[in-house]
């Protein structure tokens, strides 16, 4: 408990301008939605999870993750590391409110979580992981993988971004019950390096790697991913191109990216523990 008070503790500290974070897995409710997003449609986000952890039968919504296959999961190495090994793990699929009980909600339990061995922890490059279910989903309209984007591709435009993460554009975090949703634009490796560049305090290390990373705006500020999206997707043309990694608190900050993991660099990962991928 001591534990999990001194994240929220660090969550909430207030910073004269905008901090470099992982986008931590949410602990409570209210807790760290998209800023600025709207509700999801049932359906519109079928590869969508909620990855949720419990003990002693209370269960919280930590990260998001994709649905890639029957019986794997793609989310963010962080998501791993970040949440006690102890506990409950599962995935609730199917739903785009978390509470609400349905015919179509699937709940199936972790059996094993992998995370890239590159990862070293906290915000960095090759925050990947896939989490094996216990079971396979049943697949219908408001189940279904999504595809893996080409090895190497550079997604360029606007992306579709989704997740029960923090709603809030200050220190303290709102979580919603209902997925959210934005479109918001992808920025080019350069223009987000600068970004980054210009919020880092003088002698820290620019985190952001060109293999492993892509980043969306708008760096005017008022709508990004938050604490509590960690994990989840970033699609483009019904392929997942990102899992939400790490950004700048508070949320939605003026000029402040978010990070993204780039799928596209790490499909021999996938494909060296996914056997059951959809042709």
């Amino acid at each position: 408990m001591k534990a999990f008070l001194l994240l929220v503790v660090l969550v909430a500290v207030v910073s004269a301008k905008p901090a470099a974070q992982l986008r931590k897995p949410a602990f409570f409710r209210p807790s760290p939605r998209i800023t600025n997003g709207d509700d999801a449609a049932p359906g519109q986000f079928p590869h969508q999870i909620s990855y949720q952890w419990g003990i002693l039968g209370f269960d919280q919504h930590v990260c998001g993750g994709t649905i890639i296959s029957e019986t794997w999961v793609l989310t963010a190495g962080h998501c791993v590391t970040e949440v006690p090994e102890i506990g409950d793990h599962k995935v609730i699929a199917g739903v785009t409110n978390l509470w609400e009980d349905t015919a179509e909600k699937q709940t199936i339990n972790v059996v094993q979580k992998i995370v890239h061995s590159d990862f070293g922890g906290d915000v960095g490059p090759n925050d990947i992981a896939l989490l094996k279910l216990a079971s396979p989903l049943t697949f219908g309209d408001l189940v279904k993988p999504i595809a893996l984007p080409e090895a190497d591709s550079v997604p360029t435009g606007d992306a579709v971004l989704s997740g029960w993460g923090s709603t809030s554009t200050s220190d303290i975090p709102v979580m919603p019950d209902q997925l959210q949703t934005t479109t918001i634009p992808l920025l080019s490796f350069e223009e987000c390096s600068g970004a980054i560049e210009s919020l880092l305090e003088q002698g820290e290390e620019n985190p952001l790697s060109e293999e492993s990373n892509i980043c969306t705006g708008p760096l005017t500020g008022g709508i990004s991913a938050c604490s509590g999206d960690s994990g989840g997707p970033l699609i483009q043309d019904d392929n997942i191109i990102g899992i939400v990694s790490w950004g700048f608190t508070p949320c939605g900050s003026d000029g402040a990216p978010s990070v993204y993991t780039k799928v596209s660099n790490f499909i021999d990962f996938i494909n060296q523990y996914v056997t059951d991928l959809p042709k």
